[in-house]
Protein backbone atom coordinates (compact mmCIF):
# COMPACT_ATOMS: atom_id res chain seq x y z
CA UNK A 1 0.00 0.00 0.00
CA UNK A 2 2.69 2.64 0.93
CA UNK A 3 4.90 1.88 -2.59
CA UNK A 4 1.25 2.28 -4.38
CA UNK A 5 0.98 5.54 -2.68
CA UNK A 6 4.72 6.65 -3.37
CA UNK A 7 4.70 5.34 -6.87
CA UNK A 8 0.86 7.93 -6.89
CA UNK A 9 2.49 10.61 -5.75
CA UNK A 10 6.00 10.58 -8.37
CA UNK A 11 3.33 10.19 -10.73
CA UNK A 12 1.49 13.61 -10.01
CA UNK A 13 5.06 15.00 -9.47
CA UNK A 14 5.83 13.76 -13.09
CA UNK A 15 2.17 15.00 -14.64
CA UNK A 16 2.89 18.62 -12.79
CA UNK A 17 6.60 18.98 -14.03
CA UNK A 18 6.26 17.95 -17.85
CA UNK A 19 4.08 21.13 -19.54
CA UNK A 20 6.51 23.55 -17.05
CA UNK A 21 9.41 21.84 -18.44
CA UNK A 22 7.35 21.90 -22.21
CA UNK A 23 6.47 25.55 -21.61
CA UNK A 24 10.79 26.45 -20.59
CA UNK A 25 11.72 24.55 -23.80
CA UNK A 26 9.59 26.49 -25.90
CA UNK A 27 10.03 30.07 -24.30
CA UNK A 28 14.27 28.99 -24.91
CA UNK A 29 12.87 28.46 -28.83
CA UNK A 30 11.64 31.43 -29.02
CA UNK A 31 14.30 33.45 -27.06
CA UNK A 32 16.32 31.83 -29.84
CA UNK A 33 14.58 32.92 -33.24
CA UNK A 34 14.49 36.88 -31.26
CA UNK A 35 18.13 36.74 -30.87
CA UNK A 36 19.08 34.91 -34.83
CA UNK A 37 16.34 37.41 -36.26
CA UNK A 38 18.03 40.20 -34.51
CA UNK A 39 21.32 39.18 -35.31
CA UNK A 40 20.11 39.12 -38.84
CA UNK A 41 18.66 42.76 -38.72
CA UNK A 42 21.78 43.85 -37.80
CA UNK A 43 23.40 42.27 -40.47
CA UNK A 44 21.32 43.55 -42.88
CA UNK A 45 21.84 47.15 -41.21
CA UNK A 46 25.55 47.01 -41.74
CA UNK A 47 25.01 45.54 -44.91
CA UNK A 48 22.85 48.87 -45.92
CA UNK A 49 25.26 51.23 -44.33
CA UNK A 50 28.45 50.03 -45.30
CA UNK A 51 27.83 49.27 -49.10
CA UNK A 52 27.98 52.34 -51.55
CA UNK A 53 24.91 50.22 -54.06
CA UNK A 54 22.51 50.98 -51.37
CA UNK A 55 20.83 54.05 -50.80
CA UNK A 56 19.26 55.19 -47.23
CA UNK A 57 15.88 53.63 -48.03
CA UNK A 58 17.17 50.51 -48.97
CA UNK A 59 17.11 49.92 -52.54
CA UNK A 60 20.04 48.87 -55.10
CA UNK A 61 18.73 50.69 -58.14
CA UNK A 62 16.72 53.84 -56.00
CA UNK A 63 13.28 52.72 -56.62
CA UNK A 64 13.15 48.97 -56.02
CA UNK A 65 13.59 47.94 -52.64
CA UNK A 66 15.98 45.64 -51.87
CA UNK A 67 15.08 42.28 -50.28
CA UNK A 68 17.23 40.58 -47.81
CA UNK A 69 16.54 36.76 -46.72
CA UNK A 70 17.88 35.42 -43.63
CA UNK A 71 19.23 31.90 -44.07
CA UNK A 72 19.17 28.39 -42.24
CA UNK A 73 22.98 29.21 -41.07
CA UNK A 74 22.55 32.83 -39.79
CA UNK A 75 24.26 34.53 -42.69
CA UNK A 76 21.85 37.31 -44.78
CA UNK A 77 21.45 37.16 -49.20
CA UNK A 78 19.62 39.55 -51.38
CA UNK A 79 18.36 36.02 -52.87
CA UNK A 80 15.47 34.04 -51.75
CA UNK A 81 16.48 29.90 -51.27
CA UNK A 82 15.09 27.07 -49.95
CA UNK A 83 17.41 27.76 -47.40
CA UNK A 84 15.99 30.67 -45.90
CA UNK A 85 15.46 30.23 -42.21
CA UNK A 86 12.40 29.00 -40.12
CA UNK A 87 11.62 29.69 -36.90
CA UNK A 88 11.56 26.86 -33.84
CA UNK A 89 9.38 28.19 -31.47
CA UNK A 90 5.87 28.79 -31.11
CA UNK A 91 5.41 32.20 -30.23
CA UNK A 92 2.09 33.63 -28.95
CA UNK A 93 0.31 36.56 -30.80
CA UNK A 94 2.45 39.65 -28.78
CA UNK A 95 5.50 38.40 -29.54
CA UNK A 96 7.48 41.40 -31.67
CA UNK A 97 10.97 42.09 -33.14
CA UNK A 98 12.00 45.56 -34.12
CA UNK A 99 8.52 46.17 -34.46
CA UNK A 100 7.07 43.57 -36.56
CA UNK A 101 4.66 40.34 -34.94
CA UNK A 102 7.10 36.91 -35.26
CA UNK A 103 5.11 34.01 -37.15
CA UNK A 104 6.65 30.54 -38.60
Amino acid sequence: MEMLIVVAIIAILIAIAIPTFASSLNKARVATDEANIRSGYAAVMTEILTDEAHNVEGSTTGTTPATFTLKKDGTVSTTAGDDAYTTQGKPSDNVEIAGKSVNK
